[in-house]
């Protein structure tokens, strides 16, 4: 009997001892950079140029590599969001965006994670789309004060709900914060007012 109870509290210890070890192999180790442009922050940067031209493999390797060298790196999370929402598979495209959320370190960060969510939610269409954009457009809003990006993709949203007003006017805020997507805002008020 003492043989017994001598292995099982043996076999008990080691559990107890081991099994954090398991979780700790099983965790992403992040790879070390193999050049100097070899960072998260130069991926996503080439990422999302390459998003831009639509060239979605191209984009999600160089996400991915981001995320090889730092697996928390929100940008790159939000990447690879956009990225499988423009492959309308929108299941692993709100699961990265709650990532990119969720490991934001700076208030643009997460404020970027939410423009990213009303992104895909113009995307999908879904029920109640609009609202669900407005909401994420208001927390944009509330972690990043006058972010044309939010302005932006707001007034995206309000042209595809066929809501030529509202996207007009979300354009011309882009347009007086003049920081970003000043040029893209100028030809979106174009096409709103040129007869279809």
């Amino acid at each position: 009997m003492d043989v017994v109870n001598s292995k099982m509290i043996r076999t008990m210890l080691a559990f107890f001892f081991l099994t954090p070890c398991l979780f700790m192999s099983c965790s992403p180790k992040p790879r070390a950079p193999e050049s100097v442009l070899d960072t998260p922050e130069h991926h996503v940067t080439s990422g999302m140029k390459l998003l831009n031209k639509n060239y979605l493999l191209d984009a999600k390797r160089e996400f991915e590599l981001a995320l090889q060298l730092d697996p928390n790196y929100s940008d790159a999370d939000r990447g690879l969001g956009l990225t499988y929402g423009m492959e309308k598979k929108f299941e692993p495209a709100f699961e990265s965006m709650r990532k990119a959320r969720d490991t934001a370190e700076t208030n643009w960060q997460k404020a970027m994670a939410y423009v990213g969510f009303m992104r895909l939610y113009t995307m999908e269409q879904g029920d109640r789309w609009l609202d669900r954009v407005k909401t994420s457009f208001s927390d944009a809003l509330q972690h990043q004060k006058d972010l044309p990006d939010a302005y932006f993709y707001m007034g995206l949203a309000y042209k595809a709900a066929n809501l030529p007003s509202e996207a007009g006017t979300a354009f011309r805020r882009v347009l007086d914060i003049n920081r970003e997507l000043v040029t893209e805002s100028q030809n979106e008020l174009k096409s709103l007012s040129t007869p279809r």
